[in-house]
């Protein structure tokens, strides 16, 4: 995977580091104000464009701060990141923002609730021929960046976890760390440009208050409780070598999951070759390939996990730490929905329901009972935890406008319980990874016994032909090719 020079990564590492410091000043700022116009919009008699228009722009601005914070995130842990998977994982972190952005600003096709769509039909009621030349100029350009940069069909497999063979094909076509970057510098560039319309819309709402998105109030002070412990947390995981063990396992992330392509492509060739010999299928080619998958979508969370771990261990202030541990939220609520279900529904069509019904899976000695009490646990809150896994995927969804929601709850989050809960979906990974190797061991212990009863039976069969010659050398010899035919089907002489 080509990187940049050093200088290069150093350089815009620094410059990364220095906008998000930015940004953490004045979207606080920037929030309580827009909180304060929505509680007069919400208590207003009848339309006010003006009061609507304050509003919008405020979003907008909030947005705009949000999306380059997103954005700065995932870039400074692109960059910081030494192998292939974290690499990618935060790639795939960057094409999210990418889509999502592009969904916040314009929408899709036909949908009117963009936010530069908004200001657009707004300024067209006041008059402001001028705002809307340029708020169509944005526009067109943001369409032009979601055809260059935005990959949707990346978003929804890599997102969702239904299909863990696509989402490894498709996240093997990720190798360039410079595509990304110039995503994220055309981003930076198209919001210069909304920043532009939003300063000139708020002069023209309210003069003496144009600059207030840029200003820091300096009124409030007292002691920040949650971000001290958050902080200590911090400090206390670092000086446990915490950052060791998750790059130990970021490490063999890739080298699991291409050992695991490489046998479900073995049993797919497998099943090629028999169909074109017109043989059935063995049953035992179905049950591998569940497993494999079960196996994969359990790699899949247990190093998307790690790699939430990483960034928040790399990040430099608590929002950005916050930035990175709302992943395991969006991680947990996509993944485990596949591997377990979250409801009775969803359980039947879950692969833990598909592998379970194997007879091989009634082993003790695979503990069972361990891995799904576990998986019940983690799963038990899935569906209370789905609007955060919404609002920490979507800055807008369905009429839903989550940044100010996703903000208040970064402000909340405690750090402690987010790792807590990701060291046992780690362990809980762990231990599917030994119920997995168990099945497989199993399989391969009852492939074996089978084709040692094929090969008895065969046996047995000549023995008794020649038995029933009088023990004819003859007959002997020429059953002999079929012997060792049958010795090379069935397995080496014993």
């Amino acid at each position: 995977m080509a990187d940049a020079s050093p200088e290069t990564i150093q350089q815009l590492i620094e410059n990364s580091e220095k906008g998000l410091a930015q940004i953490e000043v004045s979207l606080p700022l920037l929030l309580e104000t827009r909180q304060t116009v929505e509680e007069v919009v919400k208590k207003q008699d009848g339309w006010n464009v003006v009061l609507e228009l304050t509003l919008v722009v405020l979003d907008t601005i909030l947005a705009e701060n949000e999306v380059i914070y997103d954005l700065s995130a995932s870039l400074d842990a692109l960059l910081k990141a030494t192998n292939d998977y974290t690499k990618r994982f935060y790639m795939q972190s960057l094409n999210l923002c990418f889509v999502e952005a592009c969904q916040l600003f314009v929408g899709e096709d036909g949908d009117e609730n963009g936010l530069l769509t908004k200001l657009e039909k707004l300024t067209k009621e006041l008059n402001q021929a001028g705002c809307q030349y340029l708020l169509r100029h944005i526009i067109d350009d943001v369409r032009a960046f979601k055809i260059n940069y935005a990959d949707k069909d990346l978003r929804n497999i890599t997102r969702h976890y239904d299909d863990p063979i696509k989402m490894y094909e498709k996240q093997q076509g990720l190798s360039s760390i410079d595509f990304f970057a110039k995503g994220a510098s055309e981003m930076m560039a198209i919001r210069m440009e909304v920043t532009v319309v939003t300063s000139f819309l708020l002069s023209l709402i309210a003069p003496q208050k144009s600059q207030s998105h840029n200003t820091v109030s300096t009124s409030k002070c007292g002691f920040d409780l949650k971000g001290a412990f958050n902080d200590a947390i911090f400090n206390a995981l670092k000086e446990k070598n915490l950052k060791e063990e998750v790059q130990n396992v970021l490490d063999e992330g890739q080298r699991s999951l291409d050992e695991c392509y490489g046998q479900y492509c073995a049993c797919c060739k497998a099943v090629d070759l028999l169909k074109e010999r017109e043989c059935q299928e063995p049953e035992v080619f179905d049950k591998m390939k569940s497993l494999i998958k079960l196996r994969m979508e359990a790699l899949f969370l247990k190093h998307d996990i790690a790699c939430s771990v990483w960034g928040y261990l790399n990040a430099s202030s608590d929002k950005e730490r916050s930035q990175n541990l709302r992943l395991i939220h969006i991680t947990k609520q996509a993944a485990l929905t596949h591997i377990y279900g979250y409801n009775e529904k969803a359980r039947e069509k879950s692969l833990w329901t598909k592998i379970n019904q194997l007879e091989e899976a009634n082993d003790v000695k695979l503990n069972t009972c361990k891995v799904e009490n576990a998986l019940k646990i983690l799963t038990g809150n899935i569906t209370e935890d789905k609007e955060n896994s919404q609002m920490f995927t979507h800055y807008r969804h369905k009429g839903n406008f989550y940044i100010p929601a996703r903000l208040q709850a970064f402000g909340k989050m405690v750090h402690y319980q987010e790792l807590a809960e990701s060291l046992e979906l780690l362990h809980v990974c762990k231990e599917l990874g030994k119920f997995t190797a168990g099945l497989l061991f199993c399989m391969d212990e009852k492939q074996k016994q089978e084709r040692k009863r094929q090969k008895d039976e065969w046996i047995r069969k000549m023995d008794g032909l020649v038995a029933m010659a009088g023990g004819d050398k003859r007959i002997e010899e020429a059953l002999k090719p079929m012997r060792e035919l049958i010795e090379m089907i069935y397995g080496e002489k014993q």
